[in-house]
């Protein structure tokens, strides 16, 4: 495990023998923005031994409000390098490889392999290519998105994403298009994203479906946990 400053307050929790797992632990993270670099980011610092990234895009002075890895001397560069120079300047040992936009012709290869794989793309292309991967790989897909002042998540593991939860959640269709949305809210939901991913990884339960965790900010019940 070597010595990692990073990882040093994780053992008081989780143990050497769990901080060990997740040293040897990969993990996939599609999309980098307000959800996505919020969960890279806490993975990184927790001490992940490889990170699986996939995000095409630029940084712009849009993602100011809720894109932890934006910052004004990054903006126009690369998100995919972006987050690789913040693993480097954070834990040297985490692994980053990057992939291109995740299609249907290579999510099967970005999945395989890892304990999990969040989803924190915006189109709704990306996101059934990102689940069929996991689908076909056996790997559990953890669906994040946040839209405005609400965010949902669901870790997916032997359960259809589209057949059982698209069918039965009448705002399915509104996650899976996400653009713009409050700070507070895409960050939370990259957090619970991160910890699910972790969780899995020391084999901790996780909000699976049938359960849903919903985030609505300007609610007298920020977050809930629904059971569909």
């Amino acid at each position: 495990m070597g010595k990692n400053r990073c990882t040093i307050a994780n053992i008081s929790t989780i143990g050497k023998a769990g901080q060990r797992r997740l040293a040897g632990a990969t993990a996939g993270i599609a999309g980098l923005g307000g959800v996505g670099g919020v969960a890279f980011q806490l993975l990184v610092r927790a001490g992940i031994g490889t990170l699986r990234i996939s995000d095409s895009g630029f940084f712009e002075e849009s993602n100011a409000n809720r894109q932890a890895l934006w910052t004004r001397g990054e903006d126009g560069r690369k998100k995919t390098e972006v987050a690789w120079k913040f693993a480097r300047s954070i834990n040297p040992k985490c692994s980053i490889l990057k992939f291109p936009d995740i299609s249907a012709a290579s999510s099967h290869k970005f999945a395989l392999g890892c304990s999990s794989v969040i989803d924190a793309t915006d189109r709704p292309h990306s996101r059934r290519a990102v689940f069929l991967g996991c689908k076909k790989a056996g790997t559990p897909y953890i669906f994040s998105s946040a839209l405005g002042s609400r965010g949902m998540l669901a870790v997916f593991d032997g359960h259809d994403m589209e057949k059982e939860f698209g069918m039965k959640n009448r705002r399915y269709n509104d996650f899976l298009t996400c653009d713009h949305s409050l700070g507070p809210v895409s960050n939370l939901i990259g957090c619970l994203a991160a910890q699910q991913a972790i969780n899995i990884m020391l084999g901790k339960p996780a909000i699976r479906f049938p359960r849903v965790a919903s985030i609505d900010a300007f609610s007298g019940e920020p977050i809930a946990i629904h059971r569909f």
